[in-house]
């Protein structure tokens, strides 16, 4: 009867330790004073969580930056009518809660995981004494809400002027500088995504981003599969991503 809570103490000694190498190479974060990574990492709490289990709602409080350990998150939205907009796709070593945990409202859309997934979370108490004691958690705090705002930025500006093609290959390449891993003249992207996400994503039907998709394909610039997309030549990938409009975007006369 002993063994159990010992067991489970031994788990989250191993994860907590498992999340210490995480944040250490994190971004930004790894400038950090090495006390302060370890005093976040002691101070939070490790979740796990079940496939589409929620993690956090939109508007509602969450009062914590919390670190992907292992798994993967989606952040979404979903519409009265039940439609799901996709906002974007989180991988071990990515942050959630930055924004309510530097303006103190609410979750600023829903989180899901997407499998088994667990994260540490540091209580935003903790985090706020620890941002007062090290300068270097300010400033990569702000840096990693700039790079988020560039990102979204560039997501604002691609979307309405490009065609459906265009904004595909602007969100991979997006992706690509995520979470990319170099293959070649492209890279691969680790993750599961399917077409269907591409559509929530861009908002709009499955069977659109499968006629992109299948083209792309066909004129070897990616290969897609549920468990890994590969950008097979990123420079080709670059060019559709910037052209004004493609054949998916030019009206076809009634018959």
């Amino acid at each position: 009867m002993s063994a159990a809570p010992h067991t489970s103490e031994h788990a989250e000694k191993t994860t907590k330790a498992l999340a210490l190498g995480i944040i250490q190479r994190v971004i930004w974060l790894r400038d950090c004073r090495q006390e302060t990574l370890s005093a976040m990492v002691e101070c939070g709490v490790i979740r796990h969580y079940g496939k589409g289990e929620r993690v956090a709602q939109c508007d509602e409080p969450f009062d914590f930056l919390g670190l992907l350990v292992k798994g993967s998150l989606e952040a979404s939205l979903t519409r009265a009518w039940g439609h799901r907009h996709l906002v974007g796709l989180m991988q071990p070593g990515d942050l959630v809660g930055l924004v309510p945990a530097l303006d103190g409202l609410g979750h600023v859309n829903d989180l899901w995981s997407r499998g088994p997934a667990t994260l540490l979370l540091v209580p935003g108490d903790d985090l706020r004494r620890l941002r007062d004691a090290d300068t270097m958690l300010v400033r990569a705090l702000e840096q990693h809400l700039a790079f988020r705002c560039r990102v979204l930025f560039e997501r604002l500006v691609a979307d309405p002027g490009l065609s459906l093609e265009g904004r595909l290959c602007s969100l991979l390449l997006t992706l690509g500088t995520l979470y990319g891993v170099p293959r070649g003249n492209g890279f691969e992207l680790e993750m599961k995504l399917s077409q269907s996400d591409m559509a929530d994503w861009l908002g709009v039907s499955r069977q659109r981003i499968n006629f992109v998709v299948k083209r792309l394909e066909a004129d070897g610039l990616l290969d897609a599969r549920y468990q890994a997309v590969q950008i097979v030549d990123r420079a080709k990938l670059v060019e559709r991503a910037n052209k004004p409009f493609s054949p998916d975007a030019v009206a076809k006369p009634l018959s």
